[in-house]
């Protein structure tokens, strides 16, 4: 069972702060199992990019950040920035490293047309560049491992990329199949990804590569993050048609509830270190009430450390580093700027 105890600084024991309009937010961690000394996740560094939206991390120095729809490799040690692809000219958006840093999946568009979404993979070592072509703008693209991207398809579908570009669609049983997918992700050769019930809420749903009927994780759930063990996966459980907050959860791959992290009404997607260790995660407040920020949730401890109350976000942006000794995250709020978040543990 999970201890209701508050470890945000300045916040006393309140398992519970009421912020404007109502809202509540309740971080949680499960303090039974610790014992002795234990490992303290602690900021270092904040360092803050303006006008740059953080993408991916290629190495443990270096950032992938666009600036002016162009994609740059951005170097910590030295605080220049050099461009991916030199020779292209089409604007460019988004940007995914592969696991082990040797390709990046990119997308590209026309100057009249901001509609038309090109896709790339390219081989770093070799400059290599393969055309993946056109895009679907809804749907997510993801690494599934280093040799093979993965996405929804428009309608029910999910389908692999290869470093060559062929595209192979998964035929899997889908209880619902009238209803699009959205979100995928694959630890080992079970993927998950998120689609309707049938009666428009989502679930989280999984099957693997040997056996293709897909089965329900979880109901209710808006978002989810997989960690790279797959035996820990965190989602965002929603009450539809209610006003009852977010809630963070991290379950275990049959669907059976870990603990409770958070509650919020705008949370940002948590993002898992590569070790699996440590969670990644924002909370938005309008206003300057109740709890608010940055924080990590340590596996090894069961506790919710806070480490900045500035950095404010709801999107999907927050990265660790291979090293996960940095975070990077973007904020929209006045200006678009991407942080990078130094940390120790």
């Amino acid at each position: 069972m999970l201890a209701l105890i508050l470890l945000l600084g300045g916040c006393g024991n309140d398992a519970a702060v009421n912020g404007s309009k109502g809202q509540q937010l309740t971080v949680v961690s499960d303090d039974s199992s610790s014992t002795g000394q234990q490992p303290t996740v602690m900021l270092t560094s904040v360092d803050a990019l303006d006008n740059v939206y953080a993408r991916t991390w290629l190495s443990p120095d270096e950032l992938l950040i666009n600036k002016e729809d162009r994609l740059l490799v951005y170097h910590l040690s030295t605080g220049k920035s050099t461009p991916l692809t030199p020779n292209r000219k089409a604007p460019q958006y988004l940007a995914e490293a592969s696991p082990d840093g040797k390709h990046v999946y990119f997308t590209e568009g026309r100057e009249n047309d901001k509609y038309v979404i090109h896709g790339y993979i390219l081989e770093r070592a070799t400059g290599q560049i393969v055309k993946l072509g056109d895009m679907d703008m809804v749907n997510e693209v993801k690494w599934a491992d280093n040799e093979q991207l993965i996405s929804g398809l428009p309608g029910t579908g999910i389908r692999l990329i290869d470093l060559q570009g062929k595209s192979t669609r998964l035929q899997f049983h889908e209880p619902h199949p009238t209803e699009a997918i959205h979100h995928v992700e694959k630890v080992g050769e079970r993927i998950y990804y998120l689609a309707s019930d049938g009666q428009g809420y989502t679930t989280l749903n999984s099957f693997t590569t040997q056996d293709l009927k897909s089965t329900l994780v979880a109901s209710n759930v808006a978002d989810f993050s997989v960690a790279p063990d797959g035996k820990s996966i965190v989602i965002q459980e929603v009450k539809w048609n209610t006003s009852e907050p977010f809630r963070l959860l991290v379950i275990d791959d049959k669907g059976n509830v870990k603990g409770t992290i958070g509650e919020g009404t705008l949370l940002g997607r948590p993002a898992w270190s590569p070790d699996g260790e440590l969670l990644a995660f924002t909370i938005y407040q309008e206003s300057q009430q109740g709890l608010k920020g940055l924080y990590i949730f340590d596996q090894r401890t069961g506790k919710t450390i806070p480490l900045t109350g500035e950095i404010q976000e709801y999107n999907q942006s927050t990265r660790w580093s291979p090293d996960s000794r940095h975070i990077s995250v973007y904020t929209e709020d006045k200006k678009v700027v991407s942080h990078i978040v130094g940390i120790s543990s």
